[in-house]
C-alpha cells in the first residue's frame, strides 16, 4: 500500500511539471497537506485510502487548463486523471470512482459528493482552505491577480449567493480574500460532510473568522 501511495505522490508531481502549474495556493504543498488531512479522515470515517489517494492526487489537476482555457477544473481533473491512470499500477476498476470523487470536490460545484471517498476529498480539500494556511492561500489568490488586500461586498449582491456566482466575482479587480471569506465561508464547519471533518474545521474557521474581523477593525481604524 505504501508502494502505491509513493508512486501516485511522483504521478502527481511529475503531472504539476507537465502543466506547468505556477499557482502556489494548488501546488504540491498543496496536495501533500490534502492527503495528510485525508488520511486522518479516513482513519475514523473509513473509506478505500487507493481510491482517496489518488483523487487527492489529482483533484486540481485541471487549474492551469481551466485558467488558460475555461471550463471546469474538476470536470477536466476526472478526465486526466483517467489517462493518467490508465494502464498503470493502479487498481483499474477503482478509476471511475477516482473520477466522481474529482467530479464532486468543488465547493462552488452546487452539489454534495455521491461517495465516501468523495466526501472524504471534499473536506479535507476544505479544511486546507482554513485557519492560518487557508488566510494565506487567498491572499496567493487574489494576490496572482492584482485584487485587493480588503474590500466589501459589492452591494447588488445579495445573500446567500449562488456559488457558481463566486466563481465570476473571483476575476473582478474589486475582488478580496475578505469578500471570499463572508461569500463562501460562513457555515463551512456545517458544511463538511463528515463528522471527523467537521471538528476538524470547526477550530480552523474560529481562526479565521478572528482574523478577518480584525482586518475589517484596522481598516476601519477602529484598531
Amino acid at each position: 500500500m505504501n508502494e502505491l501511495r509513493s508512486w501516485l505522490e511522483k504521478q502527481m508531481y511529475e503531472a504539476l511539471a507537465q502543466e506547468d502549474f505556477k499557482d502556489a495556493s494548488h501546488d504540491y504543498d498543496h496536495l501533500q497537506r490534502v492527503m495528510s488531512l485525508a488520511e486522518t479522515i479516513q482513519s475514523h470515517e473509513g473509506g478505500d485510502l487507493p481510491t482517496i489517494w489518488a483523487a487527492v492526487a489529482f483533484h486540481d489537476i485541471g487549474q492551469e487548463r481551466e485558467r488558460l482555457h475555461g471550463g471546469d477544473h474538476a470536470q477536466i481533473g476526472a478526465e486526466m486523471a483517467a489517462d493518467l491512470l490508465a494502464n498503470t499500477i493502479f487498481p483499474q476498476d477503482r478509476i471511475s470512482a477516482v473520477q466522481d470523487a474529482i467530479q464532486d470536490h468543488r465547493m462552488t460545484g452546487g452539489k454534495l459528493p455521491r461517495s465516501l471517498e468523495g466526501r472524504i476529498l471534499y473536506d479535507a480539500d476544505k479544511i486546507d482552505c482554513l485557519g492560518a494556511i487557508g488566510i494565506a492561500r487567498l491572499f496567493c489568490i487574489t494576490g496572482r491577480y492584482n485584487q485587493k488586500i480588503y474590500s466589501i461586498v459589492p452591494p447588488e449582491i445579495s445573500q446567500p449567493v449562488d456559488p457558481l456566482l463566486v466563481r465570476q466575482l473571483r476575476r473582478r479587480p474589486d475582488y478580496s480574500p475578505s469578500v471570499e471569506f463572508e461569500l463562501l465561508f460562513g457555515d463551512m464547519p456545517q458544511r463538511m460532510t463528515t463528522a471527523t471533518g467537521r471538528n476538524l474545521a470547526q477550530e480552523r474557521y474560529d481562526y479565521m473568522s478572528d482574523f478577518f474581523t480584525r482586518l475589517r477593525q484596522e481598516v476601519g481604524g477602529e484598531l
